[in-house]
């Protein structure tokens, strides 16, 4: 009788294909999200570029725009970005001799892309934008 048993048991294929799935499920869905995270990450590199590039313009535009100002004005065009992740800096680069009636001035937009599964795709990586802005003094 329990040799019978054995028999069945293994001659039974009813969860076959449960356990494949089982099997293949993990790899499939961290593929998935790998793609959906790389997916985002590039949306967000194409935002930022675009947002450095405006402040870029408005900085070449009104040279004494206010750090602050910058800043609003890039966390504006971000969409699903988080502004407490984003760092503007301005600053003046050293004229060379003989160019006093040319002033450069360099903005530099850092932001730190946080994964939403960092377990499985990736923890964090750092986007970093900078542009060289000259202005007449």
């Amino acid at each position: 009788m329990i040799r019978n048993a054995r028999k069945r048991f293994i001659k039974d294929t009813s969860g076959a294909a449960a356990l494949e799935f089982a099997l293949i499920a993990i790899p499939l869905l961290m593929f998935t999200f790998g793609i959906i995270e790389i997916g985002r990450l590039l949306f967000m590199q194409q935002q930022l570029t675009y947002a450095t590039d405006a402040a870029a313009r408005q900085l070449y535009i009104v040279p004494s725009t206010s750090t602050a100002t910058l800043s609003s004005a890039i966390v504006d065009d971000l969409f699903l970005g988080d502004p407490l992740r984003l760092t503007v800096t301005v600053g003046a680069v050293a004229a060379q001799a003989g160019t006093n009636s040319f002033q450069t001035i360099r903005l530099t937009v850092d932001y730190d892309f946080q994964s939403v599964v960092p377990e499985l795709v990736i923890d964090a990586v750092p986007l970093s934008f900078e542009r060289t802005v000259i202005v007449a003094n």
